[in-house]
């Protein structure tokens, strides 16, 4: 099996996940008490988006046409994915913090607007020539965007909260501080990649099955865990 093939079959595995994971939130906001379904309702709205745009990009990588797979044209899908995905998935955070009785104003805002900055620019970044300091300095502008945001919820004291909030909170943290990191780092390798010589099909598939596996951990297992505070509130 070459690499294309398996490209392909993470991304319909991605599709499945996120079909999968929106249907879950959709049974469990029936179990929440009705001021907390809004955590279920945002987790499903991340995952079901997420599992459209998976949708469309199979098409992209060939996955039904096994001669027209370019997986390098799913890059501005990825970035509208993320767009759309990760604000949401910071106002989730926000709402289980909320929940816990955690002070909120401003807090969401100053996220969502850090993370916009970060996508905008990472898209910058991948879309210039390899090697240019463009892409670097969109690099280093996303990546610092990024690190404020890891800042910031680092800065939400759980003293005081109920353990479930707390915890959930610190698992939260990491998502956004190791489940993230994820993605620079598969930009990293695909622009060392193309500067070394490699194939850039090769090195787009590689970075393509790193952002489909952290895409589930991050909007899955992320909603997971604030839904099942939310149930426990």
């Amino acid at each position: 099996m070459d690499l294309l093939s398996i490209t392909q079959a993470f991304f319909m595995l991605g599709f499945v996940a996120m079909a999968a994971g929106t249907l879950y939130f959709i049974l469990e906001r029936g179990e929440l008490k009705p001021e907390h379904r809004i955590a279920a309702t945002y987790a499903g709205a991340i995952t079901f988006i997420a599992a459209i745009m998976y949708w469309i990009m199979t098409d992209f990588v060939g996955f039904f046409d096994q001669s027209a797979g370019d997986v390098a044209a799913t890059m501005p899908f990825r970035y509208i994915d993320w767009l759309l995905t990760t604000p949401l998935l910071l106002v989730e955070f926000g709402l289980i913090v909320a929940i816990a009785g955690a002070a909120t104003k401003g807090f969401v805002t100053r996220l969502v607007v850090a993370d916009i900055i970060m996508i905008v620019t990472g898209y910058l970044g991948e879309v210039g020539e390899p090697g240019s300091a463009n892409n670097w300095i969109m690099f280093i502008i996303s990546s610092a965007a990024w690190l404020y945001i890891v800042y910031a919820v680092f800065q939400v004291k759980t003293d005081g909260m109920p353990d479930y909030a707390a915890n959930a909170v610190k698992i939260m943290r990491r998502f956004v501080m190791l489940g993230w990191a994820i993605y620079p780092i598969g930009t990293s390798i695909e622009e060392f990649m193309s500067l070394a010589g490699a194939d850039i099909t090769m090195a787009a598939g590689l970075a393509a099955i790193v952002y489909v596996i952290a895409d589930v951990l991050n909007k899955v297992g992320f909603g997971m865990v604030a839904v099942n505070a939310a149930k426990k509130a």
